[in-house]
């Protein structure tokens, strides 16, 4: 693991900072999560917005450049000779931002997941913005303790709704259509979601965002999750309710199949790379 800390990379068993202290201390940070494909930090400039739009939450200056924070993800990077994850946390009580870098070998997930839908309810948007990424989130946390014998686990809204995992978002395939919950749902707005919904537009495959019924999810011909780590995850098995027992539905096998090269061609998904 490779931490970069007040300007200068460390080894985390050589650093300084006790790192089990600094863990616990992660509650209230700000953080994004990235990884690299091929060796190269992927949509590296959106994940910097998206950290800045959190940070402004707070109202607190944000020194760091585009420039500066690109140069950190390549110089990383660069150390492993492997793909990586990379986690920036920032503190809002002292405006200190950390790298983590850390090796990452994508998990198999072709065969399909099992999902269950989570029995913790989305915090509503008044009380902390789905914008906001941020850690030690409770609902976020308690949903996480559910994850036992299963992939995620779905959180709904107070009104029922579908909202997304606990770090990932949530499509269903209906008769050739592709549904997703829109963003006034109350969810973050996934880069890879992003990215999937251009590919399927690319596609022509249809897509509607929208609010959707968790009664949906069970009357779908198909369900995948996407997150950053992965891209398309095609889920297998709903709590009880089964989509498939060898391979996923032909629209998800279809975005798995084409995810990462449209990705790695998408210019936007580059910039300043």
């Amino acid at each position: 693991m490779l931490i970069w800390w007040r300007g200068k990379f460390q080894r985390a068993d050589e650093i300084s900072l006790d790192f089990s202290l600094f863990e616990k201390s992660l509650q209230g940070a700000v953080y994004e999560t990235l990884r690299t494909y091929n060796g190269i930090p992927f949509a590296a400039y959106k994940h910097y917005s998206r950290l800045k739009r959190s940070v402004d939450f707070f109202k607190i200056p944000f020194s760091l450049s585009f420039d500066e924070f690109s140069e950190v993800l390549k110089t990383g990077a660069q150390e492993f000779k492997q793909e990586v994850r990379i986690k920036v946390y920032l503190f809002p009580d002292s405006g200190e931002i950390f790298f983590v870098f850390s090796p990452f070998n994508v998990p198999d997930v072709e065969s399909g997941v099992d999902v269950k839908i989570s029995s913790v309810r989305r915090i509503p948007d008044l009380s902390t913005p789905p914008a906001l990424k941020i850690t030690g989130r409770t609902d976020i946390v308690l949903a996480r303790r559910e994850i036992v014998d299963c992939y995620d686990v779905i959180l709904l809204g107070l009104n029922g709704q579908v909202c997304e995992g606990s770090f990932s978002n949530v499509f269903l395939v209906k008769e050739g259509k592709l549904v997703t919950p829109s963003l006034d749902s109350g969810i973050l707005d996934g880069i890879t979601r992003e990215n999937v919904i251009k590919l399927a537009k690319s596609l022509e495959i249809p897509v509607e965002e929208r609010v959707v019924w968790v009664w949906e999810l069970f009357e779908a011909d198909e369900m995948f999750l996407t997150h950053t780590s992965v891209g398309v995850v095609p889920v297998r098995r709903l709590n009880e309710h089964l989509f498939f027992e060898e391979e996923p539905g032909p629209v998800t096998a279809t975005l798995m199949e084409n995810f990462e090269p449209f990705i790695l061609n998408l210019e936007e998904n580059w910039v300043g790379i």
